[in-house]
């Protein structure tokens, strides 16, 4: 290490009395170190940095909340491409209504296609279409946002998905049993909330240092109506569950 040592000239420079040196810490906000200048001074420290909230994992998988004589009719696939998935905390008394939490930050740049009859998956250690760490606490909603079919002029710019097996340019639609896609449209904006009342026990705890499994399924209460044009709209409604086979682990 080199010193460097200021002239003798120039320390007579300095006076006694307190002078503050701003020091920046990694991860944290600034604070101030105070020095007092005169022979037998002290140092003071105001540190600003808070504690680190606890965190734990959330895992997501998609599936059917169909029961066997609800089921669709087999080869029936009902396609949409997801681009976010958020959690929102409960609200504290007095708070502000609180942000949403990302589960599946990865969609954001990258979304993902999923059939909403496909059996529901009950395989804890299948691949996840969103894994996050999120502050720990309780979540009494979740929010899905998908990708609506593009229009003629956005049908010219490269595709979203590499492939869609809905057809080219076409993201969300309805398969029927040995039928050609039909293209579904969704609301917008195109994005769904799961309220508490839908989520098993009412909410979704998050424990610290701890994962959790989360399943999102299509309700069978959800339908599909068609509209004046003659395309599909889709109007649907989703369920959560914290599957019991999927125990939270260390």
């Amino acid at each position: 290490m080199r010193l460097n040592f200021l002239p003798a000239g120039a320390a007579k420079a300095f006076r006694p009395g307190l002078f503050a040196i701003l020091v920046s810490c990694a991860g944290c906000g600034d604070y101030c170190l105070i020095i007092n200048s005169n022979p037998g001074g002290t140092v003071n420290t105001n540190l600003s940095c808070p504690t680190a909230k606890p965190t734990g994992n959330v895992a997501l998988t998609f599936g059917s909340a169909f029961t066997t004589s609800e089921s669709a009719s087999p080869g029936t696939h009902l396609l949409v491409t997801v681009r976010g998935i958020d959690a929102r905390p409960a609200a504290m008394l007095g708070d502000d209504v609180p942000e949403w939490q990302e589960l599946a930050p990865t969609l954001a740049g990258q979304p993902a296609q999923v059939d909403l009859v496909a059996p529901a998956t009950r395989s804890c250690g299948s691949d996840p279409i969103g894994l996050a760490a999120v502050p720990a606490g309780v979540y009494r909603e979740l929010r899905l946002r998908f990708v609506p079919n593009p229009s003629l002029i956005q049908a010219t710019t490269p595709p979203l998905l590499d492939e869609s097996a809905c057809g080219s340019n076409v993201l969300d639609c309805l398969i029927p049993p040995d039928a050609v896609a039909q293209p579904l449209t969704l609301d917008d904006p195109a994005e769904v909330v799961i309220a508490s009342d839908h989520i098993e026990d009412g909410f979704i705890r998050v424990l610290p240092e701890r994962s959790v499994h989360v399943a999102i399924a299509l309700d069978p209460r959800s339908s599909l109506t068609r509209a004046a044009d003659h395309t599909l709209r889709l109007i649907p409604s989703f369920s959560a569950s914290v599957p019991s086979e999927c125990p939270p682990n260390d």
